[in-house]
């Protein structure tokens, strides 16, 4: 995928890069609505990572290492990349950084997209699991731990990294990133097949089969409720438990929704551009380009309404932290200030873990 800065032929070393002249009519909305969601995504993503950090119990649940990981990645995103590009819009791309840190400002670019897509696949995965083997919380040795989800957002992040200093370290058509004061991406033409492939097509294309599985299993276990011939799911506990899975399923479909819309029409857009070539050059207008990766970035602003906001984990976790910070500003409450702010971090939050423990209990022991 392209940023914004490159939409000139990526391999055309020969060639000038285009000049950008947008009329003020849409230079100062587009900018505006840059910032907007910057401001919502940087605050929105920084409460969704506060939050899992500070609680315990919303630590102990394996999806929400990836939900932090989502997060962070969103929060580098319009931290690190967003403002660069409002930048660019308001100065037609004049770079006025050097070259170390629009190197720096490409790799961040191609560490946070792929990141994102990759942590969707993983959580997908664990839906799938979840759904397929509805007993696999009582096991002793289950599916997805808080253990290996650490360990692969941990690879996803590093094969990210990975992957977005190839270029930087001497995979590229050009010496210089920065060409007539424009920072671009001088990438070959392999390379960009291969991250648009490796890093975010087929990535896509295996989280919908995934769900298209999940659909089929909710749906099954739908109508063998209603008829009440499931033989799996025996107890009242354990359909509960499918039905919180079924809805935890449903909830990251949303996620991964929301990123299909807003991050496919700019990426179909680039990979048409590319293998058109000169010939697609005149007629996709660099505007629309500008406004199809505007609506990329939108998907890390709605990425925390999506889940954190409309969880009651969450929004417990929100309300102990709204509560301690008032018992804060009052220097005589000492004591119940220590209580809530033990409470803030302990959190009364009910996971799911805790419904595994009390589940195991009921199951009967063997002499």
């Amino acid at each position: 995928m392209k940023n914004s800065s490159a939409y000139h032929k990526l391999n055309s070393s020969d060639e000038e890069i285009p000049s950008f002249d947008f009329m003020p009519g849409f230079v100062y909305p587009v900018t505006l609505c840059h910032i907007f969601i910057v401001a919502v995504a940087a605050v929105g993503n920084f409460l969704v990572c506060y939050a899992i950090l500070a609680n315990r119990n919303l630590r102990i649940n394996p999806t929400n290492l990836f939900i932090f990981s989502l997060a962070l990645s969103d929060l580098l995103t319009v931290t690190l990349v967003v403002p660069f590009d409002i930048e660019g819009i308001y100065l037609q791309w004049v770079w006025n950084h050097g070259e170390m840190m629009c190197r720096a400002w490409i790799t961040m670019y191609l560490i946070t997209v792929p990141t994102s897509i990759l942590t969707l696949l993983a959580v997908s995965v664990d839906r799938y699991k979840s759904l397929s083997d509805p007993l696999n919380r009582f096991r002793r040795c289950r599916f997805m731990t808080r253990k290996r989800a650490f360990f692969i957002s941990f690879m996803i992040w590093l094969y990210s990294f990975l992957f977005a200093l190839v270029p930087v370290m001497g995979w590229r058509t050009e010496n210089n990133f920065v060409q007539d004061n424009t920072c671009y991406f001088p990438f070959p033409s392999p390379y960009f097949i291969l991250t648009s492939v490796l890093n975010f097509i087929l990535p896509l294309l295996i989280t919908c089969a995934i769900y298209i599985k999940i659909y089929m299993i909710a749906s099954s276990h739908h109508h063998n409720v209603e008829g009440d011939n499931s033989r799996k799911l025996r107890t009242t506990e354990e359909k509960k438990m499918y039905s919180r899975n079924v809805r935890a399923a449903k909830t990251i479909s949303i996620f991964v929704g929301a990123f299909f819309c807003c991050w496919v029409p700019f990426s179909s857009v680039s990979i048409i551009a590319y293998i058109c070539g000169e010939s697609c050059e005149g007629s996709i207008p660099y505007e629309a380009r500008i406004l199809l990766l505007m609506f990329g970035y939108l998907n890390s602003a709605l990425n925390p309404f999506l889940f954190a906001f409309r969880n009651r984990r969450f929004k417990a976790t929100y309300s102990l932290m709204i509560k301690s910070l008032k018992v804060r500003s009052k220097p005589e409450s000492k004591i119940r200030r220590s209580t809530l702010t033990q409470s803030t971090i302990g959190s009364d939050v009910i996971d799911s873990q805790d419904n595994d423990v009390r589940l195991l209990s009921m199951r009967p022991r063997r002499e």
